[in-house]
């Protein structure tokens, strides 16, 4: 059995050359948000290819299809626009036999656009924190599939891609799994790029970008609500045309209405 497998949420595949799209040389769980419920399987040079396609809507939710069909020691989650570098599948396992101690690391990364590199988030290898650890996405997120299955480790369904608040599943994910005792590395392994040409979810630092942060903080960080209402206001200020006291309103008004999951810009 191969020790690593690749789990990547992906939206309306008809077949499997994703695989070949992304260089994937491993095991791999596609799920598959589309029009229809089927399961594909097939072998490429010994590595173990499955897509299960499924109505079901929303990110969190396709994570955990294919969190739940992982059956290899190490996982590595994954979105579309992913190209793997030649070798990524052996500095991952190298970087978790190096530091047996880390139930999650997240490695490193290029950026590209038009297909050409402009930059990156490339990390030491170093422990983090809840505090230090909310710059990470999904996309850089590998994890001992034990420890995860220990702490019934499960994605957020209300955050994110096809959720009713935006983005931040893979954060929450990752506070959740520090909160119930895992131990999160970052490596300096670069796995691969990730294309940055256009977003299917993001659509800018507006009004509801801030609401849903308010939300996410409220369900992410509820003891914390006032000191991270005000970072959250200062770090996202050069890039909104948002005051920052029209950012802090919002994003108290989104802590407010995640207690009765009130939605931007109507609550239920």
């Amino acid at each position: 059995m191969n020790r690593l497998s690749v789990l990547c949420t992906t939206m309306h595949q008809k077949d499997l050359s994703k695989y070949d799209e992304m260089k994937l040389c491993t095991d791999v769980v596609f799920a598959n948000q589309c029009d229809r419920d089927e399961v594909i399987e097939t072998e490429r040079n010994g590595n173990r290819v499955r897509m299960i396609s499924t109505k079901t809507i929303g990110v969190g939710k396709n994570r955990n299809i294919s969190l739940l069909a992982a059956d290899t020691q190490i996982v590595l989650f994954a979105d579309d626009d992913m190209v793997y570098y030649d070798g990524y599948a052996e500095g991952v396992l190298k970087a978790f036999d190096e530091l047996p101690q880390a139930d999650m690391i997240t490695f490193s990364i290029d950026f590209t656009k038009n297909g050409k590199v402009f930059g990156g988030r490339h990390n030491p290898v170093k422990r983090r924190r809840k505090y230090n650890c909310l710059r990470y996405g999904a996309c850089v997120l590998a994890a001992r599939l034990d420890s995860l299955r220990r702490i019934n480790a499960s994605f957020t369904t209300l955050f994110g891609g096809g959720c009713i608040y935006g983005c931040g599943e893979d954060s929450m994910f990752i506070v959740e799994c520090i909160r119930k005792g895992l131990k999160l590395y970052s490596h300096n392994f670069v796995l691969g790029a990730c294309s940055k040409d256009e977003s299917t979810w993001f659509t800018g630092f507006h009004e509801k970008f801030f609401f849903d942060k308010g939300a996410w903080l409220a369900a992410a960080f509820p003891k914390a609500g006032f000191f991270m209402r005000h970072y959250f206001a200062v770090r996202f200020r050069k890039k909104t045309e948002l005051s920052y006291r029209q950012c802090c309103r919002l994003i108290k008004s989104g802590q407010k209405g995640f207690r009765s999951l009130a939605t931007w810009p109507q609550p239920r």
